[in-house]
């Protein structure tokens, strides 16, 4: 009895891989673009997620900015100005004949 010869399973891959070569490279190409396209949307992804966050934290800081705007404008408003100066500091206009001028040199 002759036994037959069988060739080894990693010969037989090798030369399907050889005789199919494009269809390989093309598969190839083709995970690389499917991984490419997911990296890119993740990264897309993260940029969109961090302007969001940027915007609103340039929305509270406008916010804030106002408030302080408002609160400037309170605080140098001249009658309350002149009532800090008559209350707290006990300060009076003086009269013209109290009035001193200094010379400028």
């Amino acid at each position: 009895m002759k036994a037959s010869r069988v060739p080894a399973l990693s010969m037989v891959i090798v030369d399907d891989l050889r005789q199919h070569l494009l269809l390989v490279l093309l598969f190839l190409a083709l995970v690389a673009s499917a991984l490419t396209v997911i990296y890119v949307a993740h990264g897309h992804r993260l940029l969109v997620t961090e302007r969001d966050q940027l915007l609103s934290e340039r929305d509270q800081i406008d916010i804030e900015w106002r408030h302080l705007q408002i609160e400037q404008n309170t605080l140098t408003e001249h009658s309350r100005v002149e009532r800090i100066a008559v209350q707290q500091l006990e300060m009076v206009r003086p009269q013209a004949d109290e009035e001193v001028l200094v010379p400028w040199h």
